[in-house]
């Protein structure tokens, strides 16, 4: 009889499961988030948090709705983590939401705290190309937002570990719209003298898969800038660039 109930129970786990699974493929983050935390595992714990981390970065416009939905995604990660201790994926989107909760809070300790998480992630794994991207983005987004000399002596934060990284996750997954579109929204959040190397990378972004929810919004966003630098207006461009950041749309 125990034989017969686990595989029940698996049975009705199974349909929450794929639901979150397939709403993710899709898109759909408040369905996610209430799927995945239903079903309880820790690949579902995870993207219920990367729903909310979503949610937050680029459909929220209160920053208090942003950190509570950014605090919300680091427990599920958290819970994964209980769980999972060596998941990596897990530690990567728990170092993710911990950077967007210093974003938010301008708190220099949490953005240590994250470069020496992703650094950690990619010593263990450095064929583990999200890693190596998010740490430049780490770099870049340090020294665009507070400036080269400010960004390197207090965070330790250099605008060449930003090629560095971002050019070892571009070998390592180059159709991946979302390294493509990080790369260059941040060349040109960096400077507008950057438009030709960002249209570069956007080359044929239209013609590469999206294989969730995540991926497709980064490629969307990759397409509008590669339109926006398409125009020949590097002003304009850097400011489309920096509207598709995260949390652009806090107010």
């Amino acid at each position: 009889m125990k034989p017969v109930l686990a595989a029940l129970a698996l049975l009705l786990a199974g349909p929450a499961c794929a639901a979150a699974i397939d709403e993710f493929r899709a898109g759909d983050w408040p369905a996610v988030v209430r799927d995945g935390r239903a079903e309880n595992t820790v690949e579902s714990l995870i993207l219920a948090g990367r729903a909310q981390l979503s949610i937050a970065g680029y459909q929220t416009t209160d920053k208090a709705r942003a950190l509570a939905l950014v605090t919300a995604a680091e427990a599920d990660f958290d819970k994964a983590l209980a769980r999972d201790p060596a998941n990596v994926q897990a530690q990567l989107q728990k170092a993710v939401a911990i950077g967007y909760r210093a974003q938010l809070t301008r708190a220099v300790g949490l953005a240590k705290d994250v470069r020496r998480r992703f650094e950690a992630i990619r010593t263990a794994h450095p064929d583990n190309q999200l890693a190596w991207g998010a740490l430049g983005g780490w770099h870049g987004g340090a020294v665009a937002t507070v400036g080269s000399f400010i960004a390197g002596t207090v965070l330790g934060a250099k605008k060449g570990e930003m090629e560095r990284c971002y050019a070892q996750a571009l070998k390592l997954a180059p159709g991946l719209p979302s390294t493509r579109t990080f790369f260059a929204i941040t060349l040109m959040d960096l400077d507008a003298g950057n438009a030709a190397r960002a249209a570069a990378l956007l080359k044929g972004l239209d013609a590469l898969p999206a294989a969730d929810g995540f991926e497709a919004m980064m490629k969307r966003q990759g397409l509008e800038l590669a339109a926006a630098l398409a125009k020949g207006d590097a002003s304009a461009a850097q400011a489309t660039a920096r509207k598709l950041k995260a949390f652009s749309r806090i107010v």
